[in-house]
């Protein structure tokens, strides 16, 4: 399983090479309109021009991604999660897609979608004045690095290798096999990576707020939170691939639905 682990890893790394090139040019599109300040700073501070250093990043992505999914994939089957639908690709063997699992994950991430964007809309930007002062509009850098970035390398992180290590360690402490396990270990990992996944976007909250409040923190941690509640639901019962669709569905029914009907 060794090669067919290398394609696996080298082709999920080429989609966060991707996510790497695209990350840099939509944070200073971010920071433009939030910050202008802390976007001059940033451009004054790049040693390269955005291409090259782009490139650089996604490079640096690249590697990143391809040790934690070679490490993940082997933790995954040690651990009972499933990447059904990319070893079959690659062991050119029958490609089975469960619709259900399908249609649950893209509406769990429209779900998601509608939770991020209207909770901003109707809650938060009341409470947090800068929300309020920048409207969000439709960005296809943002609908391109929410798909790459999020869909990918986030469930790469925090799926495939975070989740599946946190049930591999319950497994050798508990000294239980796979079989062995409880759901409860399983939702522990849910949980657990899903409070890791909301802290992770802390230092990206502060960059563009300039502080994390406790309104912040909570926005964060809920927003996030619940998205990784969904994703690892999905990680656990459907498969790798399922949490992928639905990262990518939250990222593209926001740009392409919800910040157009809210806003």
């Amino acid at each position: 399983m060794k090669k067919i682990d290398v394609k696996i890893s080298l082709v999920l790394a080429a989609f966060c090479f991707v996510a790497g090139v695209l990350i840099l040019p939509y944070q200073l599109e971010v920071f433009q309109t939030t910050s202008p300040a802390l976007y001059d700073e940033i451009l004054e501070s790049l040693p390269r021009s955005i291409s090259l250093v782009s490139i650089f990043v996604g490079l640096q992505l690249f590697i990143v991604a391809f040790i934690l999914s070679f490490i993940g994939i082997k933790l995954a089957r040690k651990t009972g999660f499933s990447i059904a639908i990319l070893e079959a690709i690659f062991s050119k063997g029958k490609v089975v897609i469960d619709k259900k699992a399908t249609y649950l994950a893209m509406i769990g991430g429209i779900f998601l979608g509608f939770i991020i964007v209207g909770s901003d809309r109707f809650y938060f930007q009341n409470q947090i004045p800068i929300l309020a002062e920048n409207t969000p509009e439709f960005s296809l850098m943002g609908l391109m690095a929410g798909v790459f970035y999020g869909g990918v390398f986030e469930e790469i992180l925090m799926r495939l290798f975070l989740m599946s290590l946190v049930v591999w360690l319950s497994m050798k402490i508990l000294r239980r096999t796979k079989e062995q396990l409880s759901s409860k270990v399983y939702w522990g990992a849910i949980i657990l990576t899903s409070l890791a996944f909301g802290v992770g976007h802390l230092p990206a909250t502060e960059m563009m707020y300039g502080e994390v409040t406790n309104i912040l923190l909570i926005r964060g941690l809920l927003l996030n939170g619940i998205g990784g509640l969904i994703f690892g639901y999905l990680y656990w019962r459907k498969g790798l691939e399922y949490a992928i669709i639905s990262h990518m569905f939250a990222h593209i029914s926001m740009q392409l639905m919800f910040i157009p009907l809210l806003y």
